[in-house]
């Protein structure tokens, strides 16, 4: 395990640390990856089994003061790829030309310890779980989809571990938490089976914390794929009621509702979202859960949401949002611009952007891409300002398709801003 960096004055330059040096064990114990090094470097002495320039091992100790850094940066760990053929898979349904990281299969439990990354466990070799219940790695982001071993295989179509029961049993046992979810997949995983899931994933509580309930979501990129169709109106109301049977059943039982259902369903079904407190500590809101409630209430508090080009003149500004989302931001923003100064000064359009780059059934905002937003806003009347939903960017601002906010920015001929005035939220 290379070492990248060593901070300045760190305890580890003053220890002797060089960069490029191979590190191959922490006293005594060798390191296979990163979780092993934190693990194994959590007591504030160490000694420290390193490699340099081929000539030979030799040990280091060091000492650092109860919160103080060793300030050693190693390099990333490699990641696991799945070896699963999900019929649901959206890594499958991607178009040509998008960002590379977004064709890899991931299926490692470091990145779903670290990230939040969901898995399947069906990889994981008996080292591995035996190394989870040991470094008790916990939380973990667990795609159960179905506890029925024969429905799992349909799914997967794994060539490994099909029972996931006996291994979360396993798991539970060792204090192991976990945040689960099912893909809903109609024709596959939906009525008994569904049935049947949750029960088995409920009667693991405490360990299973949560289980989110969302929608198989269908590109217009399934060439040579299973022929697969999305939840209907009419299934996604019936599931809200369902669901909303059995969270108050676990109340009354455990004192937390345990199911959740994607923000997605409720759109589908045309039912209202829970208030903010029905999703307790919003523990899936990465996938989909609460995502539309936290931002409504956050909407609800905002004093400013237009960066004005031109602060003091009028402004007309696009706000963009997915198909799916538009409605209830059709209501929501004009209440919030006349509670705000800005109503006064700004023009806003809210432009639900058909989402040509993924096509199908796809109507989210954080699967737009920037051509997307090229193409709708061509032949219109140009705008001053142009507002985007946070999630189309990734962390290094590039949107699906590889284009920077500047690039979108020159294409419009216009200012962009992302999410709201301030700090970005998702629309």
């Amino acid at each position: 395990m290379r070492i990248l960096r060593i901070k300045e004055d760190s305890v580890a330059a003053r220890a002797g640390l060089q960069e490029g040096d191979d590190l191959q064990a922490i006293d005594g114990q060798p390191l296979r990856d990163s979780l092993d090094y934190t693990f194994l470097s959590a007591d504030e002495e160490i000694t420290v089994q390193i490699s340099r320039d081929g000539q030979g091992e030799q040990d280091l100790t060091l000492a650092r003061e109860p919160g103080e850094e060793w300030g050693v940066e190693i390099e990333p760990d490699r990641v696991r790829r799945c070896g699963n053929d999900c019929i649901f898979c959206f890594v499958d349904q991607n178009p040509r030309h998008l960002r590379r990281t977004l064709y890899v299969k991931d299926e490692d439990y470091r990145l779903s310890l670290f990230y939040g990354n969901y898995v399947t466990l069906t990889n994981l070799k008996e080292w591995e779980i035996e190394r989870i219940l040991t470094q008790h790695l916990s939380p973990l982001y667990v795609s159960v989809h179905a506890t029925d071993p024969d429905v799992r295989r349909r799914m997967l179509r794994s060539r490994s571990r099909d029972d996931v029961l006996p291994l979360m049993r396993r798991l539970a046992e060792g204090g192991i938490r976990l945040h689960t979810q099912i893909v809903l997949v109609p024709g596959y995983n939906d009525g008994e089976v569904l049935e049947q899931t949750v029960d088995d994933l409920e009667a693991l509580y405490p360990a299973v914390e949560t289980v989110a309930i969302v929608p198989i979501g269908l590109s217009g990129h399934r060439e040579n794929l299973p022929v697969l169709r999305t939840v209907s109106p009419p299934e996604a109301k019936a599931l809200v009621e369902r669901i909303h049977e059995r969270q108050e059943q676990c109340l009354a039982r455990h004192e937390t509702r345990i199911h959740f259902l994607a923000d997605e369903i409720y759109l589908l079904a045309g039912e209202p979202l829970p208030p903010e407190g029905e999703y307790e500590s919003f523990p899936q809101v990465e996938n989909g859960v609460g995502m539309v409630r936290l931002f409504d209430s956050d909407l609800a508090e905002r004093d400013l949401l237009f960066d004005q080009p031109d602060p003091g003149a009028s402004c007309h500004a696009a706000v963009i949002t997915g198909e799916l989302f538009a409605p209830l931001l059709e209501k929501r923003l004009p209440e919030a611009m006349d509670r705000t100064t800005e109503g006064k000064m700004v023009s806003a359009d809210i432009l639900p952007v058909p989402n040509q780059l993924f096509g199908g059934q796809v109507t989210v905002a954080g699967l737009l891409g920037g051509r997307d937003i090229v193409a709708e806003l061509s032949g219109r009347d140009r705008y001053d300002l142009v507002i985007l939903p946070p999630e189309m960017l990734n962390e290094d601002g590039f949107t699906l398709d590889q284009l920077r906010v500047a690039e979108l920015a020159e294409a419009l001929d216009c200012a962009v801003q992302v999410g709201w005035s301030g700090q970005p939220i998702a629309l």
